[in-house]
């Protein structure tokens, strides 16, 4: 390599990357891979990364115009430097593709040596390629510059990259794919349909709901969740982990950015900072789905798949490791038993499971066996449920209350018949073996597995479960729970457990009306205190 290129910091960069390079034991005339991902994967890594692909989309067909060069082909990288998607001239595209630049080729540092996207992904930052700058001497061919596209949760989410040949002039494009990341980075955090306020601010006011405004997004407890680079950059976060809260940020207090968002003014008000800036802010109350204004359009849509596995997850230790042997069952298709007190959510982890398993199409059959009566009668209908879920789940409550023998033949059945089965109990199991009242053989015999869900005075999420349920039943106004709010709710003790916490919720926001915007401590009945203290539990 030139060794006049050490002068500057971009040199030290790429003499860097040229050891990377060797010590990843390649070579400069190393030989061309013989295959780029296999279709199968390459439609995994574009799902997995459809809303990177969405916002992208628009935005890579225009760099190309504004590059202004038919030698020129603009690419989109997942994070890990596998082309996902390539917009350009036919010509130079197939050009590229002789050098598998094109989607499904990995050019990570490892893979392709010294170029733009993988010392991009290196380094963090913008960063060009030119000519024989490049490790491998068969894309000596080519000029490429390259930027990162940052998370809104912090980290690189993937790659910008402006490939040209080696004659075309491309000082340009620089400035052209960062404005580009952070148009797509803008749209991303302003498409998300979870966090509770969105910060806009900036130090210009007209400079206020444009690409290059600041853009933060909290949850109800004022702190940070999503960040564009432009606020990372202004407050001084790491770009990497930018883990914050709106105290650690502003001298505007929390509840007074509240109050503003609440209000719904379009007039920005003075935002200071905790570095004694002074911003022009507009603060909203996020909707539970992003305006229609800034979604793309259906047919431009690649469609993401919701786990609601995923959404259980609101940070308490016991579930999380609960979950995690739920997907260990669901994976090998055993059958599980789901433990857990009235209430706490037995059915709903069911319903989760056959959701991110199987889909709306497969069937959903559930059999009470608390409802049925007669060993006949519990033999026809128990087969019968068996049948109707073929292809789908079976949820059998209450095992205890079917007999033994037909328990039995259940578990045998399932895994010839094709059918997940997921059974309940509120008693814990051992005391159903102890009573002789639970086939253990033949669970054992299909690799059967327990979980138990934790009762609602036992998690440590208690807060996020009930700002989750707030959300899910005030879905036209966002609400805001008030932490005093959220301590009187946790001096009941709820021996209900989740039902009973969703449905004194529903009667609560019922009873505020339409016009509230914050839940407080008096807008709580005191009868559901009277009530807990005669309640036997």
């Amino acid at each position: 390599m030139n060794p006049a290129l050490l002068r500057d910091c971009r040199g030290h960069e790429l003499l860097a990357s040229w050891e990377r390079s060797k010590s990843f034991g390649l070579t400069a005339d190393q030989p061309l891979p013989d295959a780029t991902l296999a279709r199968a994967d390459l439609d995994e890594r574009l799902e997995a990364n459809a809303r990177l692909l969405t916002f992208s989309r628009p935005a890579l067909e225009n760099l190309h115009r504004q590059i202004g060069s038919p030698a020129s082909t603009v690419l989109l990288a997942d994070r890990e430097g596998v082309i996902l998607s390539a917009v350009g001239d036919a010509a130079f595209l197939d050009r590229a593709a002789r050098v598998a630049l094109g989607p499904g080729a990995c050019w990570s540092e490892a893979e392709k040596g010294t170029n733009a996207i993988g010392t991009a992904l290196q380094a963090g930052r913008t960063l060009a390629v030119l000519g024989e700058e490049h490790f491998l001497r068969r894309n000596h061919f080519l000029n490429c510059v390259a930027t990162p596209i940052l998370a809104p949760g912090g980290g690189v989410l993937g790659i910008l990259d402006v490939s040209t040949d080696a004659h075309v002039d491309i000082s340009h494009a620089d400035a052209l794919l960062r404005t580009t990341a952070e148009l797509i980075e803008h749209q991303l955090i302003q498409s998300l349909d979870h966090g509770f306020l969105m910060l806009h601010f900036h130090p210009r006011v007209e400079l206020l709901d444009s690409p290059l405004e600041a853009l933060m997004v909290f949850d109800e407890e004022g702190k940070l969740i999503a960040s564009n680079r432009a606020a990372r950059n202004l407050l001084a976060l790491d770009p990497t982990h930018p883990s914050a809260s709106c105290e650690h940020c502003f001298a505007t207090p929390w509840r007074g950015l509240v109050r503003w968002a609440a209000l719904q003014q379009s007039t920005p008000f003075p935002l200071r900072s905790l570095s004694g800036h002074t911003y022009v802010s507009r603060a909203i109350l996020t909707p539970r789905r992003a305006p229609a204004s800034s979604r793309p359009k259906a047919e431009e849509r690649v469609p993401a798949p919701l786990r609601q596995l995923d959404a259980m997850r609101l940070g308490d230790a016991g579930v999380e490791k609960m979950l995690g042997r739920v997907e260990a069952s669901a994976r090998m298709r055993a059958p599980l038993v789901i433990e857990g007190e009235t209430g706490s959510g037995k059915s709903h982890l069911a319903q989760a499971i056959h959701h991110d398993y199987h889909g709306s199409d497969a069937p959903f059959i559930t059999l009470d066996c608390t409802t049925l009566c007669g060993t006949d009668e519990s033999a026809r209908h128990a087969m019968a449920a068996l049948t109707q879920a073929v292809g789908g789940t079976l949820l059998v409550k209450e095992i205890g209350a079917l007999p033994v023998e037909l328990q039995t033949k259940l578990f045998e059945h399932s895994a010839q018949n094709k059918v997940r089965l997921l059974v309940t109990t509120t008693t814990p199991l051992r005391q159903l073996e102890a009573r002789q009242r639970f086939a253990r053989a033949a669970f054992d015999a299909c690799h059967g597995s327990t979980v138990a869900l934790p009762p609602l005075r036992a998690r440590s999420d208690f807060d996020a479960l009930v700002r989750l349920f707030v959300r899910e039943y005030s879905s036209e106004r966002n609400l805001y729970v008030c932490p005093d709010a959220l301590a009187r709710l946790r001096q009941h003790t709820w021996p209900g457990n989740l039902r009973e916490l969703r449905n004194q919720l529903r009667l609560i926001l019922a009873l505020m009306g339409d016009e509230a915007n914050q839940l407080c401590p008096e807008d709580i009945p005191p009868d559901l205190f009277d009530a807990d203290a005669t309640t036997t539990r």
